[in-house]
Formats: C-alpha cells, sequence, structure tokens
C-alpha cells in the first residue's frame, strides 16, 4: 500500500514521508534542533526524582525491568516498596523469595496501579514475566559474582558496548537497553545531571562514562509523533504493529541522524516527551504542542 492511511488496521507497510521534498524533511530537522535547546535544560527521567535508586545497588535494575505495560512511574516506585517489606533487598533475598515470592510481592503492589484498559490476562502475564525476569537477573548476577554496579569497569565504555551488556538480562530488551545507556550517554555529556544507575556506577569507578553513537529505540511515542508531525493522523492505528515495520524504522532512524548526527538519540527524548504529554492516541493537545510548528496533521486541523 502507497498510504499509511489505507492500513491503519494492519500493521504499516507505507511511508508517512513519501511526496515529501529533502527540504521539508529537513525544515522539521532543523526545528527539532531548537526544541531540544529549550526541552534539555529541564531533562529528568521520572526515575530520576526517586532518591532510593541512587542508594540501592539492585533498585535501578528492578526498576527497568518492571518498566513495561505499567505507569513508568509506579514501576520505579516498586523498588522502594519492596525494601520496606523485605527491610532490605539483596541478591539473597530475591534468589531466596524466588518466583513465587516476588510475584506476590508485585500482585499486591500493583493492587490498585494497573493501566485502566490492561486486561485481566495481561496482567497475569506481567506478574508471571517481571517476577521471572527479576529472579533471573539475580541468578545471572550472583553466577558472574557482580552486582549492577559492580559489573561495570573503571574505564570509558561505548555506547554499543553498554547496550550489549544489558541485554545480557532477561527482561531488558533492546529498547530498554537503548533507554539505559542513552541516559549513560547524557549524563556522560552532563546533558543530563543525575541518572540513578549511572550515579552509583560513577560513585564506585569516578573514570565510568559512556560516549559513542547508537540508534534510538522505536517505540508507539516516537512512531505516533514521527508520523503525525509527517501529515499521518492514524488514531485507529495499532502504534505496537506500526512500531515494528521495517521501512518506518529506517525512516526514523535517517531522521534521527539528519536532526541530530552525533547523537540521534535524542530524537526519541523529544518524541517520547511529546508523546506522553500532548500527543495523546485519542485526544491530542495539538495547540499546546511544542512540535505544533512543524506537524502537517495539526497544519490539517
Amino acid at each position: 500500500m502507497s498510504s499509511c492511511r489505507k492500513c491503519e488496521n494492519s500493521t504499516c507497510k507505507g511511508s508517512c514521508i513519501k511526496g515529501k521534498s529533502f527540504d521539508e524533511i529537513k525544515k522539521k530537522a532543523e526545528f527539532l534542533e531548537q526544541i531540544w535547546n529549550r526541552l534539555k535544560e529541564e531533562l529528568r527521567p521520572p526515575e530520576a526524582e526517586f532518591t532510593f535508586l541512587y542508594r540501592n545497588e539492585y533498585a535501578p535494575l528492578i526498576g527497568t525491568i518492571c518498566d513495561e505495560r505499567v505507569k513508568t512511574e509506579y514501576a520505579w516506585r516498586f523498588p522502594e516498596w519492596l525494601n520496606s517489606k523485605l527491610g532490605g533487598i539483596t541478591l539473597e533475598k530475591i534468589i531466596e523469595l524466588g518466583e513465587k515470592g516476588v510475584r506476590e510481592y508485585l500482585e499486591e503492589y500493583f493492587k490498585n496501579k494497573w493501566p485502566n484498559r490492561m486486561k485481566k490476562k495481561d496482567r497475569e502475564d506481567y506478574l508471571d514475566s517481571i517476577s521471572r525476569y527479576i529472579v533471573e537477573a539475580m541468578n545471572f548476577l550472583k553466577k558472574r559474582g557482580v552486582t549492577p554496579i559492580t559489573m561495570f569497569e573503571n574505564r570509558e565504555y561505548k555506547a554499543t558496548e553498554v547496550y550489549f551488556m544489558l541485554r545480557q538480562f532477561n527482561g531488558i530488551g533492546p529498547k530498554k537497553a537503548k533507554m539505559i545507556t542513552k541516559y549513560f550517554l547524557f549524563t556522560s555529556m552532563d546533558i543530563l545531571k543525575n541518572y540513578p544507575w549511572f550515579n552509583q556506577i560513577k560513585a564506585k569507578n569516578p573514570e565510568f562514562k559512556v560516549l559513542g553513537v547508537i540508534m534510538p529505540p522505536i517505540d508507539v511515542h516516537v512512531v505516533k509523533v514521527f508520523c503525525r508531525i509527517f501529515g499521518e493522523d492514524l488514531r485507529k492505528r495499532n502504534w505496537n504493529k506500526a512500531k515494528n515495520d521495517p521501512d518506518l524504522i529506517q525512516d526514523i532512524e535517517a531522521f534521527s541522524q539528519l536532526a541530530f548526527p552525533d547523537i540521534p538519540m535524542i530524537i526519541d527524548e523529544i518524541f517520547w516527551n511529546i508523546g506522553r504529554k500532548y500527543c495523546d492516541e485519542e485526544k491530542p493537545k495539538c495547540q499546546e504542542c511544542p512540535l505544533n510548528k512543524i506537524c502537517d496533521v495539526y497544519k490539517k486541523i
């Protein structure tokens, strides 16, 4: 199909940039650079707000594993809640609990925190998989005789190296690995002032830093905002399917390199924040959105 608008009920096989001149695309990229200069001053991921994540060496890893399909803030608060229940989070305590014990705590914690549209089956799947991932992560660390902090040495790392180190954990897929790598990179470059996992590593290893280039993670917010600024409204589209479309992924990656050749991952930070705050799937706040000047959907309203 030649247009994304024609495939709302299937995986997108078209391209949102078809018919767009390079000058049009470049102007959008240049505008994003201006937006970033303002946004980076306010950059503070939700997890950076929770002081407990700076104090316990297992908390950032557990929060990362929990951060899927549920509200981000709830995922990152779970480690502190669990700590209060256990009287401290240690590798030994988690392994002793086992998958069943961790699942019971997860179920208790998320009892009144599930997303409204999350079906019971999906809740059960979340509890099963996340409890398994947490316990497997602890066993992985025990086997290697390290912690989430000491697994990193006192030296400079390439972004791709950190990415593959994080991918060793079940429960950390490409998106999460890139997200953590991004914040390690941002903190190393002083774009971000503090990040829990990075700060703990840096406290033990003063020479630790992450540099280099890696492509941005592609999630529903990135796909949604990208498609809309190029004119595809698609409020009935299955965004979860669209984010896996190879053509769309390559277009987004190329656009991220055009806008931010040195740090393509910046595009994820912009689109993720815009997607959460303004670009709702059903009721986008177009008039308030900082990107409405380059949004082709907004221009049609």
